[in-house]
């Protein structure tokens, strides 16, 4: 078709000329013939299109319905050229073609136009409403969510007047689920209508223009209408990979986990290597609550392909979920090896670092993700808790506060600003923090509320707050070495060193609880030396 359609190229700018000079013409009509000549069809499309709105010439409109219809022809949107070949005949019903100016083909679906015309199929009664400007004030009015009734009604107006343009259904089916109509949405969907249409319309559409649709409606958030659109495109082609893939989307977002899976595992078996198609099996398996069979997916493909960035990054934070500590923090390192760009997998490799007590490596793998996403909220408040763990609390508030604010407000993160106003000795705003945060499941707010009261000098309240928290968490280094601190507050030196001792053995590597004990026994030592001096009598004169 390309070949002949070049082959009167020349007949019909000349044809297009004629018109110009036959009736008065519009400066989008102009336009558009020089759009034309240049090859810029769809340019053409366009501004004849607005020159539509521009005359009231009954001829004139017809002509350049035709001309929209030629120059879409040309482009293979074949659905459009009848609505545009309908239109000439509705607007001027006498109107007829030089078919030395057209191909065969164009001229078999002008006279089957016609014929309809003829035999009643359309009424050349009154002027059918104006195709494009309708359509782009239902548009509008959908991205606005205003009059949708009004919307359907415009719809449903355009249907009988334009049966084949295929742009009509998707938005009357977008329209009724819109409007909550949706079993209505379903059945038009797939072509099971009782109006104008007659059965089956929604099969007159062509599956390119179903795929591009459906992707419209997914981009608008519509996919519940996307997914029967692209049901209806498998139903006549199984084998086309973009539907496939393109329905497994529109199925997870509706939460039909049976269909994506449906979908994608038919995709595979035509296109078995495809890495982006398992990897979004295994996030289907995910959704299903199958954490296995996800991790088994995603661990096979780094094997099939060790150079996949983002099969490692899927298996690595995978694990971190399943709490896997080690052999996440090894798959999101190799991730970050392959592609230092990811910024999910530094933010997340980063909070595995912070978890493991390397402040200053999580720190630098919270401002490598920074550097990606910017003034994102996770980002900020992970950055000010490593800042926080490296007694950087000055530069930690300010990250911290505004993390909260933008809605990024774990009790961790909250916590954490807490610990910054102990630190910097604004007590009074730190318990009021901590009053809003509560004291979690785990106790971490007792241990809050004890360095709060430390802080005060009010050591014996922060033992009674320390004692049960301790013997429930007696594991943990940095639990025994607040209540060593409080035991040393009280110059309970000896229980102080015994139980700096005891965490000791638990984390040989802390130089804090290292300092501390150091500290506790040079304490103890000049009480002991104290109480032998009490004991020591002056030599008698």
């Amino acid at each position: 078709m390309k070949l002949r359609v070049t082959a009167v190229f020349v007949c019909i700018i000349l044809m297009m000329a004629g018109l110009v000079s036959a009736q008065e013409t519009t400066l989008s009509e102009e336009a558009a013939v020089q759009a034309y000549r240049q090859g810029s069809f769809s340019q053409a499309v366009t501004l004849y299109t607005k020159a539509l709105s521009e005359t009231e010439d009954a001829e004139h409109r017809a002509r350049l319905h035709i001309n929209i219809s030629w120059t879409l022809f040309a482009l293979g949107r074949t659905d459009e050229v009848n609505t545009h070949l309908h239109a000439a005949l509705v607007e001027f019903p006498a109107l007829s073609l030089i078919p030395d100016y057209y191909t065969e083909e164009f001229m078999e679906l002008f006279e089957r136009a016609r014929r309809r015309v003829i035999d009643g199929e359309i009424d050349s009664g009154p002027p059918a409403p104006d195709l494009e400007a309708t359509l782009a004030a239902v548009n509008s009015r959908i991205a606005q969510e205003s009059d949708l009734e009004g919307a359907l009604a415009d719809i449903d107006r355009l249907l009988p007047a334009y049966p084949l343009d295929g742009r009509l259904i998707p938005l009357k089916v977008q329209l009724l689920t819109m409007l909550g109509r949706t079993e209505e949405a379903q059945n038009l969907a797939q072509g099971r209508t009782d109006g104008v249409l007659g059965p089956g319309a929604i099969g007159a559409i062509p599956i390119p223009d179903l795929i591009l649709r459906a992707n419209r409606m997914l981009e608008r958030g519509d996919s519940e209408t996307a997914l029967e659109l692209l049901k209806s495109a498998i139903s006549r082609q199984p084998s086309n990979v973009a539907a496939l893939e393109l329905m497994a989307e529109a199925a997870q977002q509706e939460q039909h986990w049976q269909e994506a899976e449906f979908a994608l595992k038919s995709a595979l078996g035509l296109q078995p290597e495809n890495i982006s198609l398992k990897l979004r099996l295994g996030e289907v398996y995910l959704s299903k609550g199958d954490a296995s069979a996800a991790r088994d997916i995603f661990r096979q493909l780094t094997q099939q392909f060790p150079q996949s960035d983002r099969a490692w990054a899927a298996l690595g934070l995978l694990d971190a979920n399943l709490g896997n500590l080690d052999q996440a923090e090894d798959a999101l390192a190799r991730a970050l090896e392959e592609n230092p760009l990811l910024a999910e997998v530094q933010l997340a490799y980063g909070e595995l670092l912070l978890r493991a007590g390397e402040a200053e490596q999580a720190l630098a793998a919270f401002t490598a993700a920074a550097n990606l996403l910017r003034e994102d909220p996770a980002v900020q408040g992970r950055t000010g808790q490593a800042l926080l763990a490296l007694d950087r609390y000055f530069d930690a508030e300010p990250l911290l506060r505004t993390a909260i604010e933008q809605g990024f407000n774990g009790a961790d993160v909250q916590r954490a600003l807490v610990l910054c106003q102990i630190k910097q000795g604004n007590l009074s705003e730190a318990e009021r923090l901590l009053e809003r945060v509560g004291p979690g499941p785990q106790g971490d707010g007792d241990i809050l509320k004890s360095m709060l009261l430390l802080k005060r000098g009010q050591a014996d309240q922060a033992l009674s707050v320390m004692a049960p928290l301790t013997r429930e968490r007696s594991g943990e280094p940095m639990v025994l070495n607040l209540l060593a601190g409080t035991l040393y507050r009280l110059e309970r030196y000896q229980e102080a060193v015994d139980v700096l001792t005891q965490a000791s053995e638990m984390a040989p590597a802390d130089t804090v609880i290292e300092s501390n004990l150091s500290h506790a026994k040079a304490a103890l030592a000049a009480v002991s030396l104290q109480i032998q001096a009490k004991h020591t009598k002056a030599i008698a004169d």
